[in-house]
């Protein structure tokens, strides 16, 4: 029996030394997978290559606070979006270039933008066109363009964007952009949120084209005492110099002569010299090799 006891005793002084050196590796082990997890996880909180979806701070969407510990400051006098089109306007199915730029940036920026419709539904296609500094990402049927890893150094981020293939009303871009402390953590940042609205071609408020206006404001008036004809008229072409003719309604010219005019609204007197017989006569105005012509009656 004695033999028996030495064995068990040597057996409890080697065991408890070995299970405490197991436990301490286990545990090392553990806590080393636990940083891991922890640094990996604020990484991917950081988003450095571009945020989730919605994160514009468009109707029913939040913002870069949702993952940053920042506050939301109003961007509309540190940021600008440039855009390619006229007036402000776009036409349907019609690509515009664009860009993104803040005044206030750091070392590290971030952003997010979305094109919405009055219904807050996607309108158009967002383009990424620098892929180097920025992307794309989808969700909840919309499309947004981030800045990408290497796009947090710039503080302007350039995209195309093509309007929707039907006028669907004013088109509004919300972003936010993230001005970061650069501590390689969630906390001090600085988000600031705005947006711009682009509105549909309007053909009934732009200018109408130099023919058209010319043909639309020319006006003309018989004068019985001095006979001579008013003429009014508006010249948006080079020309300086426009001619009159005056036809009965046989196609017989009466009377013709040349004035000399301005660019914009012009008003000239034509004095017939002779005093016309009642009827119907044609009033043609020679401009820039285009003519509009009037009827007057005299009674």
């Amino acid at each position: 029996m004695e033999p028996l006891t030495i064995k068990l005793t040597i057996m409890k002084k080697f065991t408890l030394p070995v299970f405490t050196a197991v436990c301490y590796f286990a545990l090392i082990s553990f806590e080393t997978t636990k940083s891991i997890i922890e640094n990996y996880d604020a990484k991917d909180l950081l988003y450095t290559g571009g945020a989730p979806a919605s994160k514009t701070g468009a109707p029913g969407e939040t913002t870069c606070t949702s993952c940053h510990a920042g506050s939301t400051n109003d961007g509309t006098s540190t940021s600008s979006i440039s855009f390619s089109g006229v007036n402000n306007e776009y036409e349907t199915g019609q690509t515009y270039n664009m860009s993104l730029s803040i005044s206030n940036g750091s070392a590290k920026n971030g952003f997010q933008i979305v094109a919405l419709d009055d219904n807050n539904s996607n309108a158009g296609t967002l383009v990424v066109t620098d892929p180097a500094n920025t992307t794309s990402v989808s969700g909840s049927g919309n499309t947004y363009i981030n800045q990408s890893s290497s796009g947090t150094a710039q503080t302007s981020w350039s995209f195309d964007w093509t309007a929707p293939s039907s006028n669907v009303g004013n088109v509004t871009f919300y972003y936010a952009y993230n001005v970061t402390n650069s501590n390689g953590a969630t906390s001090g940042d600085q988000i600031y949120v705005a947006q711009q609205v682009i509105e549909p071609f309007n053909s009934t408020t732009d200018v109408l084209n130099p023919y058209a206006l010319f043909k639309e404001s020319f006006k003309v008036y018989y004068n019985e005492t001095n006979a001579s004809l008013s003429l009014s008229f508006t010249n948006n072409y080079h020309s300086n110099q426009a001619f009159v003719k005056l036809f009965n309604m046989e196609g017989k010219t009466i009377s013709t002569e040349q004035f000399n005019i301005q660019n914009g609204i012009n008003e000239i007197d034509f004095k017939v010299g002779l005093e016309l017989p009642k009827g119907i006569y044609l009033v043609s105005l020679f401009l820039d090799n285009n003519v509009a012509t009037n009827k007057i009656m005299i009674n």
